[in-house]
């Protein structure tokens, strides 16, 4: 297994990438974040937004530490770059040439599924991926690779073999178990995330080559569109974070490491002008529980919602950007006033709690 406690995965957005600039070195140093490569903004120079861009914001965050990178198949987010990128022709000869162009970076590529036509000449379902992975492991130490976390009995050793029989070297292989979105309906019945999951690492875990596998993540998130409905209360309430809960369920009875989507919900909602309504969100320490400030901008706004969370007896200082931000903001000297800015502060104060609780387990 490898040293990283904390497998958090985001998209290249603005609020992503701005949280994770504003984290500490100690803690960039435990974490292995997956990115999600998305179009940058457009401009007139770059109307389809350049991902070259994004990747040299990516650059100064992890300043030569290793991560994942992936690619979006959200359509909001991919441009032709992107969709070039995961064009399989010839081995992905595309996303090996744009893995090259930044070989200076620790990345670790992620493996992208395909599965040729039924009568494809030489019948190997999997040619172009068994090619890019004999190609990629030979410059690279860790490959990764990302499938649902509830595939039918056999799918994992349908899948994964084939990579892993293709590996080159000592290339080690990091596979993430992904449940996606967990919906605030399924609270009551964890278990039907739970089994599936150990399950399926169970499965991994036992495939022939397994030692080849470094790490078995579990990835979720269970982050509510609108938290104030989850909370059921409109000025301040809580809701769960059923991803603690999920975690705890299968590390009873399987040795996989945690990961999730970093306190984002998967629709991403983007709050246009004036329609929003201003909130502070803020994970306990103990891992279950979000709680939530929440003021109208003609009562009170982001300082209001600050001033009530610094009184909040279930608010700890961690000693943070993210404390440091909501500090400001409590006196009236908020550091931004937009949505985007304030998903950047629960983030980090998110990310150190899982952290945290990590290093506690």
């Amino acid at each position: 297994m490898s040293k990283f406690v904390y497998f958090p995965l985001i998209k290249t957005r603005d609020a992503e990438l701005r949280a994770f600039q504003n984290l500490s070195s100690e803690v960039m140093e435990q974490i292995l974040p997956i990115y999600e490569l998305t179009k940058s903004r457009t401009t007139k120079k770059a109307p389809d937004g350049d991902i070259h861009r994004r990747m040299r914001q990516i650059c100064e965050i992890q300043d030569g530490r290793p991560f994942i990178l992936d690619l979006s198949t959200d359509n909001k987010y991919i441009n032709p770059q992107i969709e070039q990128l995961v064009s399989p022709y010839d081995g992905f000869k595309d996303w090996q040439y744009f893995l090259n162009l930044y070989k200076e970076l620790n990345i670790i590529p992620m493996v992208h599924l395909y599965e040729a036509d039924d009568d494809d000449e030489d019948g190997s379902t999997f040619k172009e991926v068994e090619s890019f992975v004999a190609n990629i492991s030979k410059v690279k130490s860790q490959i990764a690779v990302r499938l649902p976390h509830d595939l039918s009995s056999g799918d994992y050793k349908y899948y994964l073999e084939p990579i892993i029989h293709s590996l080159q070297n000592e290339c080690k292989l990091i596979v993430l178990l992904d449940a996606n979105f967990v919906s605030e309906d399924a609270q009551s019945d964890v278990a039907d995330i739970v089994d599936p999951l150990i399950l399926s690492a169970k499965e991994v875990l036992d495939l022939d080559g397994f030692d080849k596998i470094e790490d078995v993540v579990m990835l979720c998130t269970s982050f509510p569109s609108s938290p104030a409905k989850a909370g059921n209360e409109d000025a301040e309430g809580k809701f769960k974070i059923l991803e603690e809960n999920i975690y705890q369920g299968v590390i009873e009875e399987v040795n996989i490491k945690y990961g999730d989507y970093a306190s984002i919900n998967t629709q991403q909602i983007e709050m246009k002008g004036g329609t929003f309504v201003p909130r502070i969100d803020i994970a306990l320490e103990d891992g279950y529980s979000f709680i939530y400030k929440r003021y109208r901008r003609n009562d009170g706004s982001y300082p209001r919602c600050a001033k009530s969370m610094l009184i909040d007896s279930e608010y700890s200082n961690l000693d943070t950007w993210a404390d440091s931000e909501i500090l400001l903001a409590s006196e009236d000297t908020p550091t931004g006033i937009s949505p985007s800015f304030w998903i950047s502060v629960r983030m980090v104060y998110y990310i150190n709690t899982r952290v945290n609780l990590r290093n506690s387990d």
